[in-house]
């Protein structure tokens, strides 16, 4: 035959051999495939599998055979562990501030007030929002973890530069520090490549694991940061000066975050190797160009993408109200919310961190994914109810103590807060991770981990906005009874797309006249 003029579509019919029929050598059985490039008004006869005015070529591929070795390859282990190293640190670097910010705050400008401090913390997670989609597409479009990674760990240290030199600032210290944050989280949106890194390297196999160990990584680093400053603490408000140059327990931690980012860069240029070993390779795809990846279910990512959305802004919520919270209702002083704040955060991290193991190293990983959310959000349900103050604490918020409101006491909520979340996060985070991994498939997931993360990075933008704002007028109660809204819409959106949360099937198997669209073009099972 001769070749059509104009091709603007490829038909992949597969039919041929009966896959059911047991007598049949699978070691020698072909699967066949007829590649049909034809045009809208040209088209195939499905009848009698023939095509006008087209060339048809007649391809054998051995599905199994393909699997088989796509199944063969093993994970890159050193460098997923490097990218839990980085992703530990990303964790320190995102949290090390939590506790010290408002009272340095206070220190800096003492016109700022609670509202303009849920700006400040909004605006790490605007400039990580708008960079995660970045940094996935050039991670997607490059083929490429090293480049954009050593990139934000630059952006991470101007970020950090700044926000220690806040002191010597004359005016506009509190702008300065919302800009320096903005900064930081910006060069943060390189976590959507290492998680897309980390799922892409690793083997169905090895994926649970991995991407359990990585989220660790960063729950620990996010446990390490309040606990690293705790660490300065002792040096105190005052510190020491060098001229203009201050150090103190605010300052001190930035040039800690500055030291880990050189060392960060250091091993991604020495140590760090890019292999891709979940994924279908070039060369796969060059030794067979119509090698057939399903498109993967929207719908069941956007549930997945949703529920990340929750989790961040229950995350986020604890996290800003915690000190104001606790100087607001227990008088804590500066010293005291810096200290305590870090150790329960520390002791809660300590328990997801065994709940991750667990995950990792046990046949709990191999759990179905969508019990353990909704497991994971019952847990959050519950701390919610727990912890809202019966009767509930009326607003507007005064810095003095208000124990007399709370008729459960410090001791429970935060008994609620190390236990109950503590267990939630581990139970959410690491199977969503997964699921979400697998839902997609074994091709590049730069820019949908983009997208991932600019979905959490959304939420910690909008939770300090209006949880200070509601916190500041109403108390804690509208802030819980909002969260707890979005779990509960969380689960029901779970149950309703329990079927579709699975992972992809690569190697589907069609009945007669089933169909399904791929890069190439459309695959037929006649």
């Amino acid at each position: 035959m001769s070749e059509p003029q104009k091709a603007e579509k490829n038909v992949t019919f597969h039919g041929g051999l009966n896959e059911e029929r047991e007598e049949c050598d699978d070691q020698q059985r072909p699967i066949s495939f007829l590649n049909v490039p034809f045009t809208e008004k040209n088209g195939p006869s499905f009848g009698n599998i023939s095509a006008s005015s087209s060339s048809a070529s007649l391809a054998y591929y051995d599905h199994k055979q393909a699997a088989a070795s796509f199944e063969d390859q093993k994970s890159p282990w050193g460098s997923l562990w490097l990218s839990n190293v980085i992703m530990l640190f990303t964790g320190i670097q995102f949290s090390i501030y939590f506790t010290s910010m408002w009272p340095f705050l206070q220190t800096l400008d003492d016109s700022a007030n609670l509202g303009f401090f849920g700006f400040v913390i909004a605006s790490y997670s605007v400039g990580q929002a708008v960079s995660s989609p970045i940094f996935g597409f050039w991670n997607q479009k490059t083929k490429g973890t090293r480049r954009p990674v050593m990139s934000g760990m630059v952006l991470t240290i101007l970020g950090n530069l700044i926000y220690a030199l806040l002191p010597t600032f004359s005016d506009n210290r509190k702008w300065i520090m919302m800009f320096a944050r903005f900064l930081v989280g910006f060069g943060s949106g390189v976590v959507g490549v290492l998680r897309a890194y980390i799922s892409t390297a690793s083997t169905s196999k090895d994926r649970s694991k991995a991407v359990a160990l990585g989220i660790a990584g960063f729950v620990v680093g996010i446990a390490l940061g309040p606990a690293t400053q705790t660490c300065f603490q002792p040096v105190g408000e005052k510190g020491w000066a060098i001229g203009k140059l201050v150090l103190n327990m605010y300052t001190l931690p930035s040039y800690f975050v500055i030291a880990g980012a050189l060392i960060v860069i250091f091993l991604l240029q020495f140590m760090f190797v890019e292999k891709y070993a979940g994924i279908i390779s070039d060369e796969q795809k060059k030794a067979n160009p119509y090698t057939v990846l399903p498109k993967f279910d929207l719908p069941a990512a956007l549930v997945c993408i949703f529920l990340w959305f929750i989790q961040q802004s229950i995350s986020t919520t604890n996290e800003v109200i915690s000190a104001p919270f606790t100087m607001a209702m227990y008088d804590w002083s500066n010293n005291d919310a810096v200290l305590y704040n870090g150790i329960i955060q520390f002791v809660s991290a300590l328990v997801s961190v065994s709940v991750y193991l667990a995950h990792a190293f046990t046949p709990i990983g191999k759990y179905d994914s969508r019990k353990l959310i909704i497991f994971g959000l019952v847990a959050f349900f519950s701390y919610h109810i727990a912890t809202l103050p019966w009767p509930f604490f009326s607003g507007p918020l005064h810095f003095q103590n208000e124990t007399a409101n709370i008729t459960n006491g410090c001791e429970t909520s935060y008994g609620c807060y190390v236990v109950l979340l503590g267990i939630g996060y581990p139970n959410v985070a690491s199977p969503l991770g997964t699921l979400y991994s697998q839902i997609l498939g074994p091709r590049k997931q730069g820019t949908m981990q983009g997208v991932f993360m600019f979905t959490g990075s959304l939420a910690r933008c909008l939770a300090p906005v209006f949880v200070t704002a509601m916190f500041e007028a109403y108390g804690p109660i509208w802030p819980w009874a909002v969260e707890a809204f979005l779990i509960a819409m969380g689960v029901v959106f779970v149950l309703i797309a329990y079927k579709r949360l699975i992972p992809l099937k690569t190697l589907p198997r069609l009945r007669s006249g089933d169909k399904i669209k791929y890069k190439m073009g459309t695959m037929y099972r006649l």
